[in-house]
């Protein structure tokens, strides 16, 4: 259970702004994977929520008819990825946060939670710096836009009026328009780990390909909020691209970083590796844009963009979650306890299931108390093992950090229902046997559940991609390798390769 007042659930974004205004001490939660481990950890305990998750309305990416691009502030972060818009036009912001967590983060994690919570580590949001992005907000005096940098005021404190809530954010078209960009993360582990500093660059290059004819630089956890080094960018404008000039452009970033002092980085390796990873991703934005500075790929990037089409047009992409199966049971407040519970109705492994849950409950307690489904473990409770994985509508989610009353209407799957109708075990399930992938087995049943999600899809992965697939899941026994075995080997079987 967390440790919250009471919930709200909104129904539309006024009926949000009007929960706000009625309840001025409540707090938005989105995907949950910031609010719910901060309760977690006693931060947020005894807060009164407004939960704004079942808003279609706020997900998706669209294009206007002026060449702007919305993302509706409850975009997941797997989605943004994938979109079309995104992957033709502003490619390196699905890969920015694509380094966001492990895949069950950002199947939850929200681009409006990212930004909203204020944090200078957050991998959105150095990107969206660079691309010059619009925060749409809606509360009682109506819908206003703010430009992203004049958004964050200060560490952990962004510009939210009382009653609003983040809707959108808006990549201008000149903003986009000729530009290529590149965006690297220096962190201590390649997945479920925050940034020790984080490094977005865009360049337009003239039509030669021969100057920069404009540069934007941003950083995440060079300062106390994300930032654009304004002198470095000044200095490149009109520069023959050259590896001597990116150096000194890279150099020029130490007038505008501030970085301090933590357990994770000292101020000078964090100035050090500001310049580094300028003048990496400012030669990858470069070989992007067609230019002549030509050498390897560095950093965590992705193949150069599809051809841009300069004439937008209007565009909708459609996402999984516009889809998703809502509920129409409200919550109710036991008169005598003050408690609040909603009438949950699901689909779970195949059979219909209705039950009354407790609104502090996470999905965890509900698949575990209520229908004694106990392959979903109970970890770290804070959405970082993956013990408790399970798939939500095609999707891995950790159970953990996702409420049970988000669960109405939805399809949930565990591992139990990988059981055949004799009780035999599922492929994968003897695969992991075949390949001594079980060892304590605590985490064992979340790891199929992933392996599950990414047999289904049925396309053929790299060991490298499997890794990054499987990247939400700690296992204290390190049987790593087995695992990549049993999941690699039952995909190419599958795919008729073995």
């Amino acid at each position: 259970m967390y440790d919250m007042k009471a919930l709200h659930e909104a129904k539309s974004v006024d009926d949000a702004v009007r929960l706000l205004q009625e309840y001025p001490q409540a707090q938005i939660i989105a995907g949950g994977s910031d609010v719910l481990v901060q309760m977690r950890e006693g931060k947020r305990a005894g807060a009164e929520l407004v939960s704004i998750y079942g808003l279609d309305e706020l997900r998706g990416v669209t294009m206007e008819e002026d060449g702007t691009i919305r993302i509706g502030s409850l975009t997941s972060f797997s989605h943004i990825t994938k979109d079309p818009i995104i992957r033709k036009y502003i490619n390196v912001l699905g890969e920015a946060v694509d380094m966001v967590g492990g895949p069950q983060i950002r199947n939850i994690g929200t681009i409006g939670g990212n930004t909203c919570n204020g944090v200078t580590s957050a991998d959105s949001a150095s990107t969206l710096f660079a691309w010059d992005a619009v925060i749409e907000l809606t509360g009682p005096e109506g819908v206003r836009r703010v430009p992203i940098r004049d958004f964050y005021i200060k560490a952990g404190k962004v510009d939210l009026k009382p009653g609003e809530i983040q809707t959108a954010i808006l990549i201008p078209g000149e903003a986009y328009e000729g530009y290529e960009g590149c965006y690297i993360k220096y962190a201590m582990r390649n997945a479920m780990d925050i940034a020790t500093l984080g490094c977005s660059v865009n360049a337009k290059l003239s039509d030669d390909k021969r100057k920069f004819t404009d540069i934007r630089i941003a950083y995440g956890v060079a300062g106390p909020v994300p930032m654009r080094a304004v002198h470095a960018e000044a200095a490149g404008r009109g520069l023959e691209v050259t590896e001597e000039n990116i150096g000194k452009i890279g150099d020029t970033v130490l007038e505008d970083v501030t970085p301090r002092d933590s357990w994770r980085a000292s101020r000078a390796f964090r100035e050090h590796i500001s310049k580094v990873l300028c003048k990496r991703a400012l030669k990858e934005a470069v070989r992007r844009a067609g230019g002549t500075l030509r050498q390897r790929q560095v950093g965590s990037v992705s193949e150069p963009y599809a051809e841009r089409k300069t004439v937008p047009g209007k565009v909708t992409a459609e996402t999984p979650e516009a889809a998703s199966g809502k509920g129409s049971h409200t919550i109710m407040t036991d008169p005598g306890s003050g408690k609040q519970y909603k009438l949950v109705r699901c689909r779970i492994n195949g059979v219909e299931r209705e039950t009354m849950v407790d609104v502090r409950a996470s999905l965890t307690d509900m698949l575990r108390n209520d229908y004694s489904l106990t392959s979903v473990k109970k970890g770290c409770e804070v959405g970082e093992c993956g013990a408790c994985n399970v798939i939500i509508d095609g999707e891995c989610y950790n159970s953990c950090i996702y409420l049970a009353v988000w669960a109405d209407g939805k399809e949930i799957r565990t591992l139990e229902g990988l059981m055949g109708p004799d009780g035999g075990l599922s492929d994968i399930q003897q695969a992991f046997i075949d390949e001594a992938a079980v060892q304590c087995g605590f985490c064992t049943p979340g790891v199929i559940m992933s392996a599950v999600e990414i047999l289904e899809s049925g396309k053929e992965y790299t060991r490298d991609e499997l890794r990054k697939l499987l990247s939400g899941h700690l296992c204290r026994c390190t049987g790593y390798e087995n695992i990549l075995n049993a999941v690699e080997k039952t995909m190419k079987k599958r795919l008729g390769r073995l």
